[in-house]
């Protein structure tokens, strides 16, 4: 490996040892050599930080760092701290790559002289036989520029797709430059949102690689998207971005109507993905983060369907809250509906529920 090699590969790693070293392997195999692999355990608790330290006795390219336990954002960002390369890229441990995708990104980037590469990515599901299959994702398939190289103000559509900040390499003086980092409350859950966001906004070029290099895990179920309990990340993740826009007023203009929409529709997600007793403080979260937008910018989108528009305007004004409030008091005061076997009927009165069953002539009565 030369002192500045053409790509620094940082793998941010906690409790995958199933998966580590088909992605390390997969890293190791790349038809591009001249690469530096920054293997970064964030205090994983499994057989990581010893399989992190045999890969690193085997290649000379590979860098192994410890460290105490601080998310997904503080690996990254450690990485990025000790990256040397020109370009860097992200890969998630329980995912792989094919061997020639930083080959052809790497020519990508020097071809056009880029800030930023990305592009499309296959979805991988493990099977029980021990094998898996492979399709191409629908999450980019609409994602086709005009012509390469761009920026995202002549062409928006890489910010209403999923995220996936790993299928792309970015020039590291771009980065260190305008000072990104992954997004490291809450260990750096959704923190791909800021990142997405803050190198394509502020890229001066970018190329589109529309061929699948990247193999996403959807199963692994550790994975922080199968996780339900934490309600706030999403937001604590737009509340960074949000500084981010005042720093940047201009640019935000741009791409105001296109931020608005991935954010109604992260939320949306965000409401259906946690557990159902979080639903009314989301509404609530949500009428303050809608309650902050410019109406007229969502209604004049041409982004949001009618029905959207319709749910944004009920979200956005002040009696809708109330509204949810009202309906939720009185199912807190009074309810009744049957239980999921039918057998009995659950009434609730003042938040206390009662069970009730008719078994000869005589009423039973069990206190939840």
């Amino acid at each position: 490996m030369t002192v500045s090699p053409k790509i620094s590969v940082i793998v941010p790693i906690y409790g995958v040892e199933k998966y580590l070293c088909q992605c390390v392997d997969s890293i190791l195999a790349q038809t591009l050599t001249d690469i530096e692999i920054i293997l970064v355990d964030d205090g994983s608790k499994d057989r990581c930080p010893e399989i992190v330290d045999e890969y690193a006795k085997k290649d000379s390219r590979i860098v192994a760092v410890h460290q105490e336990n601080g998310g997904y954002g503080r690996a990254v960002n450690h990485g990025i701290e000790l990256a040397k390369g020109e370009y860097i890229g992200i890969v998630e441990p329980d995912d792989w790559i094919f061997p020639n995708m930083y080959e052809t990104l790497y020519t990508d980037a020097k071809k056009y002289d880029v800030d930023v590469v990305k592009g499309t990515y296959n979805e991988f599901f493990d099977c029980e036989s021990g094998e898996g299959y492979i399709q191409i994702s629908s999450e980019t398939e609409n994602i086709q520029p005009l012509e390469n190289p761009f920026t995202i103000y002549d062409y928006s559509m890489p910010l209403l797709n999923h995220a996936s900040i790993w299928t792309g390499i970015y020039r590291l003086s771009f980065i260190k430059k305008n000072k990104i980092r992954v997004f490291e409350k809450n260990k750096g859950r959704y923190a791909d949102q800021n990142w997405r966001y803050e190198t394509l906004i502020l890229a001066d070029k970018i190329y589109w690689e529309d061929n699948p290099f990247y193999n996403y895990r959807l199963t692994n179920e550790n994975a922080s998207s199968f996780k339900k309990n934490n309600p706030d990340d999403v937001f604590d993740v737009y509340s960074s971005l949000d500084s981010f826009f005042v720093r940047y007023p201009e640019r935000y203009k741009q791409v105001q109507d296109v931020y608005y929409y991935g954010l109604f529709r992260h939320l949306f997600w965000n409401l259906n993905r946690v557990e159902s007793k979080y639903r009314l403080y989301l509404f609530k979260r949500m009428h303050i983060v809608f309650r902050k937008m410019d109406k007229s910018v969502v209604l004049k989108s041409n982004l949001f369907s009618p029905k959207e528009k319709i749910t944004f305007q009920r979200l956005y004004r002040k009696t809708y809250l109330l509204e949810i409030l009202s309906k939720s008091a009185v199912e807190w005061c009074f309810s009744m509906k049957n239980s999921d076997c039918r057998q009995y009927k659950v009434i609730k009165l003042f938040g206390v529920s009662f069970r009730f069953k008719k078994k000869k002539k005589r009423l039973k009565i069990k206190v939840i």
